[in-house]
């Protein structure tokens, strides 16, 4: 498991998508991480990204709910969703939630739990502490062409 630092990609930003209420603040309810696939389904078809679409918007679903579940604490419980497309082509998704703290990040891919399934399909992790809380970060790697 690599250090946990934040997944920064030198390649200039093609397309971001942080939104607007509602559409990157999700509430931190049941319904959130079933909002996160829809919309990350929505913006990565619309934007053409060439990536595999609904696999990112499982991971998303994820990280979403992991979000809800373990990092909304107290009166700020709200998600933050953010997709970003680098100009290679990569995709990274960021969650963040109002806990600063992940206990047991490497840990969490041993268990059977949506950080591994993340992992599963494809996307590599990491995560780094905020001002506010913590952000959860999934990168896939640009596609590549086949000749």
């Amino acid at each position: 498991m690599p250090a946990l630092q934040p997944a920064a990609d030198a390649a200039p930003l093609r397309a971001t998508w942080a939104g607007t209420l509602p559409t990157g603040r999700l509430n931190a309810e049941a319904a959130a991480a079933q909002s996160a696939r829809v919309r990350c389904n929505l913006w990565l078809t619309t934007y053409q990204w060439a990536g595999p679409v609904e696999r990112a918007a499982a991971v998303a679903n994820h990280l979403v709910r992991n979000a809800v579940r373990h990092g909304s604490t107290g009166e700020h419980r709200d998600v933050f969703l953010r997709l970003s497309i680098t100009q290679p082509g990569s995709l990274l998704i960021e969650v963040s939630d109002s806990s600063p703290q992940f206990p047991a990040f490497d840990e969490a891919f041993r268990r059977s739990g949506g950080l591994r399934r993340a992992q599963q399909l494809g996307a590599a992790l990491s995560w780094f502490p905020t001002t506010v809380g913590k952000t959860v970060q999934a990168r896939f790697m640009a596609p590549t062409v086949q000749s």
